[in-house]
């Protein structure tokens, strides 16, 4: 079974691909896309994400990054 990670490194994660911490509501940390005003709540516990957590961010960062890309090439 794959360990968990530390909440650090997927915060950052999410920071890095434009996703803003919104609030914690017990122990679920909410993020936001400033443009598409999804919003994804992570549970964490012991300061740490369960992968499978990981794994449904990941997908949800690779969805808005093709959303980005998209949106970049209707402009052009």
């Amino acid at each position: 079974m794959p360990s968990p990670v530390p909440f650090r490194k997927v915060r950052r994660l999410l920071e890095n691909a434009g996703w803003v911490f919104a609030r914690v509501s017990g122990s679920h940390h909410l993020f936001k896309h400033p443009v598409t005003r999804d919003v994804l709540s992570i549970p964490v516990h012991k300061n740490e994400v369960k992968p499978c957590y990981v794994r449904e961010i990941e997908k949800a960062i690779a969805r808005q990054t093709e959303a980005d890309d998209a949106g970049n090439d209707k402009a052009v």
